[in-house]
């Protein structure tokens, strides 16, 4: 059911359904700050209102009946069930966010009015609050600002889903499409350009009789998922990619364009590592689309209607992929645990005094060691006290730049480590 709610009400479902998250969650951020729900677009998980009036650029105001939708879908995320019904919330990627919610990860949607940052302590939607962030078929350029962001991001362990639609398919009419804004993300950034060895390309066709041209390598997470194998898929006006593995060589393809080789050509579903992050990308928005949401979009059932179902499978299995970080590529530190020794930390992300605490029975101290992304251990402020069987620390990150850190605590041979993520 839909229905417009007041402002006292929607705060205190926000904190209530915040506070229900449970610890150490995936969390997944869609976009709607680039037009996604411009002309026949309908990219988002859930709107309770549709009314806005995308013009060329930014958004102005209401006036027109393109979805607008808020924070948190509603109803809340929390009863949600193997039986919930897609039409629970009214987005066309409904399915596919009620898919994630029963896998276990928490989604919101980055509003038109919200800012794509990395790194800030002012922004509520901050991408270090995060662990995937899906665009799909953004209609308005990404600024410098928020190309470096998100650079930083995934370098940092962030993971970036890339949709994409064919050419001409400028749906608020500014002069740009898709296929256009990619490239410009993807070669036109102040971090690395082609730092995931592909390239977008500004193609429009379509496999309207059903792609088979998968990989089936037995251990290819996307197409031999844990949401199942995957032996076809649709195109319905799309565009594809070209790999580069001199440039990196983590990229890999998973789904060819028909009647073309295997290669690192014509490729429509292409996955890459970069730095301690994960990027997916696919050329055609219309796999994800549930064929429900704003009833003055025009959509299509392409999320389990199309390729036999086997786009559902695909496109979860690429979630599962990109929520499960690899071990960083620049310390080699991953979290570790030794058994009856446990590590938490709070507030994380933090701005200001961290709070960490060690589970340690021994009569020994346990030490604090804070680990940057270079793998060289920081001497930040700290102060230590025993409290029975926890060792507690208050570590002060005001020091620290804005980025990934590792929290180690160690006493003998027991040993704990966890990400902390410092944000200014």
């Amino acid at each position: 059911m839909k229905k417009i709610i007041t402002v006292a009400a929607s705060a205190f479902l926000i904190c209530n359904t915040l506070f229900s998250q449970t610890a150490g969650q995936k969390k997944i951020l869609f976009d709607c700050t680039k037009a996604e729900t411009s002309g026949n677009g309908d990219w988002v998980i859930d709107a309770d209102l549709h009314d806005l009036n995308w013009s060329p650029g930014p958004v102005v105001g209401s006036g027109n009946t393109h979805s607008d939708p808020q924070i948190l879908p509603t109803p809340s995320q929390t009863t949600i069930t193997s039986s919930t019904a897609e039409t629970y919330w009214e987005g066309a990627l409904s399915y596919w966010a009620i898919d994630c919610v029963n896998y276990g990860y928490w989604v919101e949607t980055l509003p038109y009015n919200g800012h794509i940052t990395y790194g800030s302590g002012t922004n509520a939607q901050d991408l270090s609050k995060f662990d995937i962030f899906v665009v799909d078929e953004p209609n308005i350029l990404f600024t410098a600002a928020e190309k470096t962001a998100m650079m930083n991001f995934i370098n940092n362990g962030g993971s970036l889903f890339m949709i994409s639609d064919h050419i001409t398919s400028d749906r608020n009419n500014d002069g740009y499409d898709s296929p256009m804004i990619w490239k410009d993300f993807l070669t036109n950034n102040s971090v690395q350009n082609n730092a995931f060895g592909f390239a977008i390309e500004y193609q429009n066709f379509s496999d309207a009789n059903y792609n088979s041209n998968v990989s089936t390598i037995s251990n290819d997470s996307i197409t031999r998922g844990p949401y199942g194998n995957v032996s076809e898929v649709k195109w319905s006006n799309g565009t594809c990619f070209t790999m580069t593995p001199s440039q990196n060589s983590k990229v890999k393809g998973h789904v060819w364009k028909s009647g073309k080789g295997q290669t690192d050509t014509a490729v429509v579903c292409v996955t890459s590592q970069y730095g301690c992050g994960k990027v997916a990308a696919i050329g055609d928005s219309s796999p994800p689309d549930d064929g429900t949401g704003n009833p003055s979009a025009s959509l299509y059932t392409g999320y389990t209607g199309d390729a036999n179902g086997n786009h559902r499978p695909w496109l979860m299995n690429m979630m599962i992929w990109l929520a499960e970080a690899p071990n960083c590529t620049t310390t080699g530190i991953k979290s570790s645990v030794t058994e009856g020794n446990e590590l938490s930390m709070y507030p994380n992300p933090a701005n200001d005094k961290v709070q960490v605490n060690f589970t340690n029975s021994s009569e020994k101290n346990a030490v604090l060691s804070l680990i940057n992304m270079n793998g060289q251990v920081i001497n930040a402020p700290q102060t230590h006290q025993k409290n029975n069987n926890q060792d507690v620390f208050v570590v002060d990150t005001t020091p620290l730049a804005a980025g990934i850190y590792y929290c180690k605590a160690q006493v003998d041979d027991k040993i704990n480590i966890k990400k902390l993520v410092v944000i200014k």
